[in-house]
């Protein structure tokens, strides 16, 4: 596509043009490499996108580029120190002290932009090596195809996309894929349970297509449906990802949003869901369980020249029926629930400042065999009950371009502080071992640097 036929079809879009009046794909130098724009043209910091870079996402990550060149490689490393409100006996992790950790926990290098721009071909790419597990891993992976096209006299955009994570092909900042926490502290104590929707990434693959058409000048309407396979077992070793989380059958994913654009200004609601049927653990055939995941998002930007201002709400409700774990005493009921919800509010001030506030709540029904006490990582009274804040201050020094030696390079230096009233069910001696909430409150600082 040529830059001025990329040029009027961006004016077709205007709910996305609208919010143009100011400038979880990931913040990676190939996107500004190829378009030529600063990383705060696509982004409200990093992940977070803009509504250029929205469209960027959804044209098939093509504009400015033709075919695979090095600008399209890029580098990023995740680098932190760990402090726990209390010691974790054994250590943070393997080859890791109790406390007070630092940890380069993700290095990654990424091919991001056109495979062949006069189709509409690009790809967002990314391999890691996990410094926490000492391990390199196929990490997130977008390959679309994208076409304009008009239906009943309205613009729109259709395409198909081949990834390996629910929910990576996301315009918005809402789903798991792309949300909150946007750099997780992996050396912290994670809680018991999540929904499923952020826990299939890399260990699946899958096809399929999306659709998003301007009703008006200011409403976009998209549509999106994905069916995903499991890695077979074998691949899932090479790939780093291994071993194989077998299913019967497939799952399908769901997406819708609306979103209205006004001014500076813009409003999307929608859904997403999935069903999967997996086997028990060490099985691979025979009966299988079914959790089915079913969401409701919004988000708010408003964005100037000076101010950038996101809000994202995200509430889960998934059901969890286990007609094979519970004759196997796996679970205590024959059906669970689990609900989650986060909540962020992000601001950030000329570019290079920002703070985020975030909520998350994760509550479900008691089942003392699905949350067995155990140190750490247990429940005393049999429920999943997690509530944690985090605030979260960054600073990006090159938001706006990089030194002359190398524009497109960007960092965010952060702080995040994260505490929780409520762990694995209770406040206090949640894990039958004397363990308060408390006490999993961590303090992450770090750089996120990409290159």
């Amino acid at each position: 596509m040529t830059s001025r036929s990329f040029r009027r079809v961006a004016a077709a879009l205007s709910l996305f043009a609208g919010a143009l009046a100011a400038p979880q794909a990931k913040a990676i130098p190939a996107f500004a490499a190829q378009t030529g724009e600063p990383c705060a043209a696509c982004h409200i910091g990093f992940p977070q996108l803009t509504a250029y870079g929205r469209l960027f996402k959804l044209q098939g990550y093509v504009a400015g580029g033709s075919t695979p060149t090095l600008k399209n490689f890029a580098a990023m490393i995740q680098a932190g120190y760990t402090y726990l409100n209390k010691s974790v006996p054994g250590g943070l992790a393997p080859e890791y002290p109790n406390n007070n950790a630092f940890s380069a926990q993700q290095i990654s290098l990424f091919y991001g932009g056109a495979l062949y721009a006069p189709i509409g071909l690009g790809a967002f790419a990314q391999g890691t090596f996990d410094g926490v597990a000492h391990q390199f891993h196929w990490d997130n992976l977008d390959i679309r195809l994208a076409r304009p096209a008009n239906a009943f006299g309205m613009p729109m955009y259709y395409g198909v996309t081949f990834n390996n994570n629910p929910g990576v092909t996301d315009l918005w900042n809402t789903p798991p894929a792309w949300g909150y926490p946007f750099i997780a502290d992996e050396l912290g104590v994670g809680s018991a349970a999540g929904v499923q929707l952020s826990g299939l990434g890399q260990s699946v693959y899958g096809a399929g297509a999306y659709d998003a058409l301007n009703i008006t000048p200011s409403d976009l309407l998209y549509a999106e449906f994905d069916l995903y396979q499991p890695l077979p077992n074998h691949t899932a070793y090479a790939l780093g990802v291994g071993p194989e989380v077998p299913i019967s059958g497939v799952i399908p994913y769901w997406r819708v949003a609306f979103q209205h654009s006004w001014g500076a200004s813009s409003l999307e609601v929608g859904g997403l869901g999935l069903i999967d049927n997996p086997y028990p653990a060490g099985y691979t055939h025979g009966p299988s369980d079914q959790i089915v995941d079913v969401g409701l998002d919004s988000q708010f930007q408003w964005i100037t020249l000076t101010h950038a201002l996101s809000l994202q709400a995200l509430y889960v409700h998934e059901t969890q029926h286990w007609d094979a774990s519970f004759p196997l005493g796996a679970t205590a009921n024959h059906t669970d629930r689990l609900d989650d919800i986060t909540l962020t509010a992000s601001y950030l001030y000329n570019q290079i400042v920002g703070v985020t506030e975030t909520y998350n709540g994760i509550f479900g029904n008691s089942d003392s065999a699905l949350y067995a006490p155990a140190a750490i990582s247990g429940s005393a009274n049999g429920k999943p009950n997690t509530t944690s804040f985090t605030t979260e201050l960054d600073y990006y020094p090159w938001n706006d371009g990089g030194p002359a030696i190398f524009p497109w390079v960007n960092a965010k230096l952060f702080v995040e502080d994260t505490f929780y009233p409520v762990f694995n069910g209770l406040s206090r001696n949640y894990d039958g071992s004397g363990r308060n909430a408390g006490d999993n409150n961590v303090l992450f600082t770090g750089i996120w640097l990409v290159f």
